[in-house]
């Protein structure tokens, strides 16, 4: 038997700077989000050593990160001989995420390789319809192991179809489809609110609409069966620069990819893997793009202008630099130590715990607010390209009426706030002697 998890997500209501926080979000149509709920890692896998992963999901807990990965390979997932799902092999794993208070996502398929057929609808109807009657939350089973309100939300396949060195056999764009339908059909057949999508897309190759398997979903996203796109972000100073240009950022993908494929729904977005790259630079200045990347992930923008991101994950919380030395975020996994990007995440975290977008302008001013727990926060992205009026000063507006002071964060502000400035009684305030090329962060509070 498992306690039900701390809800991590707070709950809305009248702010102590002012007016109700739900009528704001209710009146801009912003999906609340505090940012640490849906900020997570992966991967956890099933038939791997739990003792790891408890590792692992303790490492979640030091962040204050709320989500996290599970792969699902076919033999995990599925039993060609007994031709049936196998959801009850999951079972352990996810248990032990509950007891953390982690909310999963399932991805089937992470190396996408076969030694067969992929297989057709009706064999991912059925592993959609048996791994959502199993993990939905207050399904049956999960009832019968005293879990309440939780469970898995979000259901996914096939990761980076287009990548070569996993999947040498490309897969036909149709019989891709198929699948992804079929799992789909196969999930909402048990609860239509649950969400399935696609597996994550490889930044590169969805430039100029040339990758065919987002193509072949598009009249998927347009029918309302799939619900987000998940674009694999790797910021690179050479490859993938941030500096003067937002060609890059992925609202600007987001938007590009639909606009290519004719996707006119107004979908979700999500990342299951992103990361400032340290490559031909230090760490603290990875930390500093980092910084910038993490906003840009949590930030886009929908159709309408509303925030469509559903959650970020980072890749790798869990790996450590020594041996990743461009991707991992710690030092150490047990107990969890981060280098400077990790840092970073965990400052995100603990900074905006209790908060709630209520303003996302990624497109001209690159400015997020979020409030809510007795504070408020603005996020400025202070970059040529990614504001419409970078320089050394930015004017806070809206301050509340309760705050007395408003301090100033930067990437590497892990110890305390950089600057602080008393407010009180002041409902605009200007800060200058600002570095030009990097994110900012200022809280106002009692």
């Amino acid at each position: 038997m498992f306690r039900r998890p701390i809800d991590r997500r707070p709950r809305l209501g009248a702010s102590v700077f002012g007016p109700c926080v739900l009528v704001a979000l209710m009146a801009c149509g912003i999906a609340a989000a505090d940012p640490g709920s849906i900020l997570g890692g992966g991967n956890f896998g099933v038939s791997r050593d739990l003792a790891k992963a408890e590792s692992q999901f303790k490492a979640l807990n030091v962040v204050g990160a709320g989500m996290c990965r599970i792969p699902v390979s076919e033999g995990v997932y599925f039993s060609p001989q007994e031709k049936k799902p196998l959801p009850q092999r999951c079972d352990s794993l996810v248990l032990m995420a509950q007891k953390h208070g982690i909310t999963p996502i399932l991805l089937f398929e992470y190396y996408t390789r076969w030694n067969g057929p992929l297989g057709g609808h009706a064999k991912w109807h059925a592993v959609g319809r048996a791994f959502a009657e199993r993990f939905r939350p207050n399904s049956p089973w999960l009832g019968s192991q005293g879990v309440r309100d939780w469970g898995i939300r979000v259901y996914t396949a096939i990761n980076e179809p287009t990548w070569k060195s996993n999947n040498p056999t490309p897969i036909p764009p149709a019989d891709y489809a198929a699948a992804i339908e079929g799992l789909a059909d196969g999930v909402h057949s048990v609860e239509a609110a649950l969400h399935v999508s696609p597996g994550g897309y490889i930044e590169g190759s969805l430039h100029a609409g040339k990758n065919p398997y987002v193509k072949a979903v598009a009249p998927l996203y347009n029918g309302g069966k799939l619900w987000s796109l998940d674009i694999h972000r790797y910021w690179d100073v050479k490859h993938v620069p941030m500096e003067g240009t937002w060609e890059h950022s992925l609202q600007n993908q987001f938007d590009q990819v639909k606009r290519d494929v004719g996707i006119t729904a107004d979908i979700r977005f999500h990342t299951t893997e992103m990361n400032f790259k340290k490559r031909l630079l230090s760490e603290d200045d990875a930390a500093k793009g980092f910084f910038t990347a993490l906003w840009d992930a949590l930030g886009v923008v929908g159709n309408r202008g509303q925030r469509v991101t559903e959650f970020v994950l980072p890749w790798n919380i869990f790996n450590l630099a020594a041996k990743d030395d461009h991707y991992g975020l710690c030092t150490q996994l047990a107990p969890w130590t981060p280098t400077a990007r990790g840092k970073v995440l965990r400052m995100v975290c603990r900074l905006t715990r209790g908060t709630e977008f209520v303003a996302c302008r990624p497109k001209g001013k690159g400015e997020f607010v979020l409030e809510g727990g007795g504070r408020k926060v603005w996020v400025w992205q202070n970059r040529k390209a990614w504001t419409d009026r970078p320089g050394p000063a930015y004017r806070v507006t809206g301050i509340p009426a309760a705050a007395t002071t408003l301090d100033v964060y930067r990437y590497n502000s892990w110890d305390g706030p950089w600057r602080t400035f008393e407010v009180g009684g002041k409902d605009a305030f200007t800060v200058s002697g600002l570095e030009p090329g990097e994110t900012y962060l200022l809280l106002a509070r009692r």
